[in-house]
């Protein structure tokens, strides 16, 4: 049986270079996109659910939109396939905190 995203999570952040060949935030979102299709968990989902009430962006946004609302103006969110290194880094270092924040809540709430 394959991990939920919540618990694999921790690995992926430790070896994030080896699950994510390029460590780019679109590889990244891809990358959870594809565990939790082929893991048979539906998490990121109620993620996205968590993060429209923060009211960073708009809540037809896909979760890595309303993520790059953490760093971005909703109306003015670069196009993420021209990230720099550097904005790489960035959103990839929001989107583990707020997984992070958020798997933590989850677990709260579940026990």
């Amino acid at each position: 049986m394959t991990l939920s995203l919540p618990e694999f999570f921790p690995k992926l952040k430790k070896f994030h270079g080896i699950y994510v060949m390029r460590q780019t935030y679109e590889g990244t979102c891809a990358f959870l996109t594809g565990y939790e299709v082929g893991s048979g968990h539906s998490v990121l989902k109620s993620f996205h659910g968590w993060l429209v009430p923060r009211g960073k962006g708009r809540p037809e946004l896909y979760w890595p939109h309303l993520v790059l609302c953490e760093i971005y103006e909703d109306g003015s969110l670069p196009d993420l396939r021209y990230f720099t290194p550097e904005q790489d880094k960035q959103a990839v270092t929001i989107l583990f905190d707020l997984l992070d924040e958020y798997f933590k809540l989850i677990d709260v709430e579940q026990v």
